[in-house]
């Protein structure tokens, strides 16, 4: 007990405190020195001042207090925007996130590191945006995916994605079915083209007759014969006359609204007259059956209270009205014309949109056009047709090959890739308002003009593709239209579950592919 208080009174002497306070403002010094040799000295170095230079007198002791503030610790030199010290003090900082980095990195496995830089670089691509940049980008994606092939190494998931995303980007047929054929190759997805065997091919007929090439001559021409025609589809006169039809309305009103301001008292007579008229017109036009059986309905709930004629007055049918009244055929084009004006739905441009991608995808067509039309299809199996010879082999790499689509069966999957909006609304709607039926006459109108002018390899590939006359046309267009209702119907649930990811609003070319491939 008595040892340790007087190695305490040593301890508190001034020797003691001066060594103690002259150690600490050396190892102060040390730390903040700019010499790059005494920045990573320790305290059991031979630099270390001995005792002895702690003898100094009290006036330059009494000046480290003063001098703390400027120099301060170590980890404050390196907040200065202009000392060496920060300088150094970052590129330990680096360095050690470095190693981090690389230890993190190098914990991963294979497959991971390779979906990481993929997803990487196309996250890169995409933040570009659309434009010639997209392709230059996809170089070093392109690129890795074959070496990940040759090493036999799987793509996950969200590299796939994003690189589809990034080269939905370039809008180019090739580029997309090098990159879809190298997902394949890859074992990524597994669905793309595979119902392209399910669709049966077009009936070839001539002037003689129908010349059935496959399955059962009679159940291929009843099955011919049982086609409905395709829907006529004439939205702009429908459109043009509901236009027309609500300004004279509103004309009419407005004069009976303001006829007193401008004196023109005299014309309300014939503005009601009119206004009357057609309302009366449009209701009866549209609404027959509707008046039919309410009228019908009450004069049986009354019909005591009727007289002996009238009760044996019979209902006049839409068939005997004159003028075709009551069958919509007056005013049908109006009514259709102000729907297609006021109505709006989400949910059924979704629908048709799901539709068309499926309808590609399972195809085999590399267009993800979520409204497809006819320009984009004809231009599909112009460029099917030509063999691209590239200047560099960045260029050739990613364009690559495409099969083509000038035959039957080409031209009839890009038909029904057109005619799948039109099937999907015409299970559900009356009326079609977000699919266009005469996308796919356009598409072989298209075709037709191209083969007059084409090469002779691509003419006798188009003649031979395309239809003949304006009969062929028509079966060409019903039979797709009834390859596209069939291979919606079979597959319901896929289109449902794609339909409502398109719903969310938030869905890219390559969430598609997932819930197409049920990832």
């Amino acid at each position: 007990m008595l040892k340790s208080e007087n190695e305490r009174a040593d301890r508190s002497s001034p020797r003691h405190v001066v060594a103690r306070l002259t150690t600490i403002i050396a190892g102060s010094i040390l730390l903040c020195s700019p010499h790059p040799a005494l920045a990573f000295v320790g305290p059991s170095t031979s630099t270390v001042p001995s005792l002895s230079s702690s003898k100094a007198d009290g006036r330059q002791r009494c000046r480290h207090p003063r001098r703390r503030p400027r120099q301060q610790s170590s980890s404050l030199c390196q907040q200065r925007p202009n000392s060496s010290a920060m300088e150094r003090g970052e590129m330990i900082l680096a360095s050690d996130s470095d190693r981090l980095l690389n230890a993190a990195f190098s914990s991963l496995s294979d497959g991971d590191k390779y979906e990481t830089v993929l997803a990487g670089l196309c996250a890169k691509v995409i933040d570009g945006g659309p434009g010639g940049n997209a392709k230059e980008g996809l170089v070093d994606p392109m690129r890795l995916m074959e070496e990940m092939n040759s090493g036999g190494i799987s793509a996950g998931p969200r590299g796939v994605i994003g690189l589809i995303d990034a080269t939905a980007l370039t809008s180019d047929a090739r580029i997309m079915a090098n990159v879809l054929s190298l997902a394949i190759k890859n074992g990524a997805i597994a669905r793309y083209g595979s119902l392209q065997g399910s669709i049966n091919p077009i009936p070839q007929t001539n002037s003689a007759g129908p010349a059935f090439s496959f399955g059962n001559a009679n159940d291929q021409e009843q099955r011919l014969e049982s086609l409905p025609a395709v829907p006529d589809d004439d939205r702009a006169a429908e459109v043009y006359q509901a236009l027309l039809f609500s300004g004279v309305l509103a004309s009419c009103i407005f004069v009976n609204v303001f006829s007193g301001l401008f004196g023109l008292e005299d014309l309300t007579v014939w503005t009601n007259l009119f206004l009357g008229v057609a309302i009366t017109t449009v209701v009866v036009d549209n609404f027959f059956d509707v008046i039919v059986m309410g009228g019908s309905a009450v004069a049986k709930m009354n019909e005591d209270k009727f007289p002996d004629k009238a009760k044996n007055m019979n209902v006049p049918k839409k068939e005997d009205m004159p003028l075709g009244l009551g069958t919509g055929s007056i005013t049908g084009a109006v009514m259709r014309g102000l729907n297609r004006l006021l109505s709006e739905n989400t949910e059924r441009d979704c629908e048709c949109e799901a539709a068309a991608v499926f309808a590609a995808y399972s195809l085999g067509l590399p267009c993800f056009a979520f409204q497809p039309n006819a320009l984009e299809g004809a231009a599909l199996v112009i460029e099917s047709m030509g063999e691209y010879s590239g200047d560099n082999d960045d260029e050739f790499n990613l364009k690559g090959r495409m099969d083509t689509l000038a035959s039957d069966v080409g031209v009839l999957k890009v038909m029904i890739w057109l005619m799948a909006p039109v099937a999907m609304e015409l299970r559900k709607y009356p009326q079609l308002m977000s699919s266009e039926p005469r996308e796919a006459m356009g598409f072989l109108e298209r075709l037709v003009n191209k083969s007059k002018t084409a090469e002779q390899f691509a003419r006798s590939a188009l003649e031979g593709a395309l239809p003949e006359d304006d009969e062929q046309m028509d079966v060409y267009l019903r039979w797709a239209l009834a390859e596209a209702d069939a291979l919606l119907r079979n597959n319901d649930k896929t289109v449902f579950n794609l339909s409502e990811a398109l719903a969310g609003g938030a869905a890219t070319v390559g969430d598609c592919v997932a819930v197409l491939e049920d990832w």
